[in-house]
């Protein structure tokens, strides 16, 4: 068990074995101990308690935000097989990861400028010589400009015509879908199979052609958003969502599913069995067959944090396994928080000291751009133990309030037991039990050593009260709470 409570001098314990995350779903009174009803800018891998890691602001630069980061792999003809594209300033961009600056890409024939910088993309290839190895592109599409076609071979750029302009894209069984069109948002178009430049109906062959579908609501609602998912085709409006399965015009089954749909298309993200995005309410989940609330109530009181007025803006991706999602909050106009769920483990984070406007999620990295920093690039990281750089703002971890299950009990005399362990220089934690009376803080100095290694830590506290918890608060530095920490107070009873 996590605590026990037993009666007499100095025996009556809590035991936090580990620490997990945030969990908000109750009234904060004996809640589980391993989880935090408040905490900020830390980390909880393997159970240990230490701060995040500092992310990386990369070298290049723009002179204006970007609002775009898209990724092209390139399977054939190069070894530089991962290009970065961005969009900044009605311009398209490209680099290597690891490069020193961005390339403009060449505008299509006819264009000086493009509309919008905030685009839709998918990857695919065409195959311009039967006799030689396809060529792998990026398709880029916006309700303003139309569709764009990167080649991976030379990178030049060029205008894809099709029968309407596309606010979103996706690939799904061979073809391109389109959707998000300002002056039809019922409407879905579908490439012909195979080529992403044929948009031409094929009446003879209806198999081997393009084809519009229309699924009206009658309510204003347009779509969204269009993920592939499995061996089906999720087309969310803001209200509604669709299951289009089938691999040819004559067999696509369009099923209309439960629950609600995906008001902002950004934070879609495709997890291995869920599709997860934000609503106003938090984040919910599709399973396959409807939209329902994903653990919403873990941080009811973070969500409602939420400047609904600034989150069409919020962003999020999904990499190794967890989704990040960054917010505005506490009356925030820009995004100045990131969610982080972890779809195994079911914990989840919140990082108050990244902004993030955008993420690129690769093989490799995660990277984001930051209205903070415009035109700049940053490179996320994780594990600041592992890594050796830490965030520098203020972390926060307060446990949920305990009256040890005995509401008629005094407790006081607080003795913490813990073992921190810190890299190269001194590091200081606040330590703070805080009972309905006031709070007693203290300052623990924790130095390097070498040798046999650390030893725990015992930290007493004065003060009484019905109830208490513990915070812990530090402001730079790398280290860690290993093997979770025992709380043991003196009692009372009436």
């Amino acid at each position: 068990m996590s605590s026990f409570t037993s009666f007499g001098a100095y025996d009556a314990k809590t035991l936090i074995p580990e620490f997990r995350g945030l969990m908000q779903n109750g009234d904060d009174i004996n809640g589980d101990p391993r989880y935090a009803t408040e905490e900020k800018n830390v980390e909880t891998l393997g159970g240990v308690l230490q701060p995040a890691a500092a992310c990386t602001l990369l070298t290049p630069s723009l002179t204006r935000p970007i609002e775009t980061l898209a990724r092209l792999y390139r399977r054939w003809g190069t070894n530089n097989k991962e290009v970065l594209v961005a969009a900044s300033n009605g311009r398209l961009y490209w680099m290597l990861p690891g490069g020193n600056a961005w390339t403009q890409l060449a505008f299509p024939s006819g264009v000086s400028s493009y509309q919008s910088n905030v685009w839709s993309w998918v990857s695919y290839e065409i195959n311009p010589d039967p006799n030689s190895d396809p060529v792998d592109v990026l398709l880029l599409s916006n309700a303003k400009d139309g569709m764009v076609m990167v080649r991976g071979d030379n990178m030049t750029v060029s205008q894809v015509a099709t029968p309407k302009k596309f606010g979103v894209i996706e690939r799904y069984a061979e073809r391109i879908w389109g959707g998000a069109i300002d002056d039809d948002p019922d409407m879905l178009v579908y490439s012909a199979p195979y080529d992403p430049t044929n948009w031409k109906e094929n009446p003879d062959i209806p198999e081997d052609g393009a084809g519009v579908i229309q699924q009206p609501s009658w309510d204003g609602d347009s779509f969204r958003a269009l993920r592939a998912f499995g061996s089906q085709l999720i087309a969310f409006k803001k209200n509604r969502v669709w299951r289009v399965l089938g691999t040819d015009p004559g067999e696509y089954v369009f099923k209309e599913q439960y629950g609600g749909g995906a008001p902002y298309e950004r934070t879609v993200a495709v997890d291995k069995e869920m599709i997860l995005t934000l609503t106003d309410q938090g984040v919910a989940a599709y399973d396959g067959l409807s939209v329902a609330p994903y653990y919403q109530d873990v941080c009811k009181a973070l969500w409602r944090r939420m400047n609904l007025n600034a989150i069409d803006n919020a962003s999020a991706v999904i990499w190794r396994g967890k989704y990040y999602c960054a917010i505005p909050i506490d009356g925030s106009t820009i995004n100045n928080a990131v969610v982080i769920a972890d779809t195994a483990s079911g914990t989840w984070l919140l990082r108050e000291d990244v902004s993030a406007e955008r993420f690129l999620a690769t093989d490799d990295a995660l990277f984001f751009t930051s209205s903070t920093t415009p035109g700049r690039l940053w490179q996320w990281h994780e594990d600041s133990w592992q890594t050796g750089q830490a965030t520098a703002a203020a972390t926060r971890w307060v446990t949920p309030w305990s009256d040890l299950n005995s509401k008629n009990v005094v407790k006081g005399s607080f003795e913490v037991y813990l073992l921190c362990e810190v890299q190269n220089s001194p590091i200081t934690l606040d330590l703070s039990i805080q009972t309905e009376k006031k709070t007693k803080t203290k300052h623990y100095t924790v130095q390097p050593v070498t040798g046999r290694g650390y030893k725990q830590k015992r930290i007493h506290f004065g003060g009484t009260g019905r109830r208490f918890r513990l915070i812990i608060e530090s402001t730079g530095g790398v280290w860690r709470l290993v093997g979770g920490l025992l709380i043991i107070s003196e009692t009372d009873a009436d």
